[in-house]
């Protein structure tokens, strides 16, 4: 299970790789002078500052996270906070094998709900360890999209890298939502309104650096990840950004042709 990068604070790690590319493939020389969000708190500002001496040049980024399902920040995060959970409770069993704890993909919930899950699975599974531990499955729900089911993982069901005891947590459920493919011309009205706030929040913060280069980068999550730079550039075109971003790029940290991890950068507008 991926995390979401952290929000507020400079992303110099991430702005410094699209630079290096940048500096790579256009022969520019632009280096670091400030994460300005965090010099600067009093005003909106951009993530970075970079400047190319020689070209007497200026290059302002900010980076934008853009998810499909809106709330899949908030769900993913309830993922962590339920395997959190179900860890406290279940932690000193006699786990002398490799036991899996199923739970939906995005859990939905306050978190005083799936606390209650949590202890209420947990004292389910303790009151019948002997019988888990001797391959009994458990299964059990609190409606139709909060169930849990716990098991003693046989061999012939271990992936070869698997440890051989402890507790391990798997989230099914499709991460596509109702939208079997999302039309890049024709996006669900939530999706929509989060771009246009991503770029409403663009122009503010480029707004002092009017004769800079003026990047925004788009980090997608849930669904959109499957997409492609060619199906972005169909949004961007169908819903273009305004004048005050001059270029959107995609980043994904992913293989690349070459076999190695690494970020891959693709201009979109």
């Amino acid at each position: 299970m991926s995390c979401l990068p952290k929000s507020g604070g400079c992303e110099k790690p991430f702005t410094d790789a699209l630079v290096q590319h940048l500096n790579f493939t256009e022969g520019t020389q632009y280096i670091h002078q400030a994460c300005l969000d965090v010099a600067n708190r009093r005003t909106p500002e951009p993530e970075a500052l970079y400047q190319d001496s020689e070209r007497n040049l200026q290059l302002v980024i900010e980076r934008k996270s853009i998810s499909w399902p809106v709330d899949y920040a908030r769900r993913h995060a309830n993922d962590h906070f339920v395997s959190d959970r179900f860890y406290e409770q279940l932690k000193g069993l006699a786990c002398d094998s490799l036991y899996e704890l199923r739970l939906p993909m995005l859990i939905d919930g306050t978190q005083s709900e799936l606390r209650l899950f949590a202890l209420e699975a947990s004292e389910k599974i303790r009151s019948h360890w002997p019988k888990v531990a001797a391959s009994l499955t458990l299964k059990g729900r609190i409606n139709e999209k909060c169930w849990w089911v716990f098991r003693r993982v046989p061999d012939w069901d271990r992936e070869d890298d698997a440890p051989k005891e402890g507790l391990q947590f798997t989230f099914q459920g499709a991460l596509v939502s109702s939208f079997d493919q999302i039309d890049p011309t024709n996006l669900p009205e939530g999706l929509i309104s989060n771009l246009q706030k991503i770029y409403f929040r663009c122009v503010k913060k480029f707004a002092p650096y009017p004769n800079a280069r003026r990047v925004l980068s788009l980090d997608s999550y849930g669904d959109l990840r499957d997409y492609d730079a060619d199906w972005w550039r169909k949004v961007l075109s169908a819903y273009p950004p305004p004048v005050a971003i001059e270029e959107v790029w995609s980043g994904i940290f992913d293989w690349n042709d070459k076999g190695f991890e690494g970020w891959i950068f693709e201009r979109l507008v």
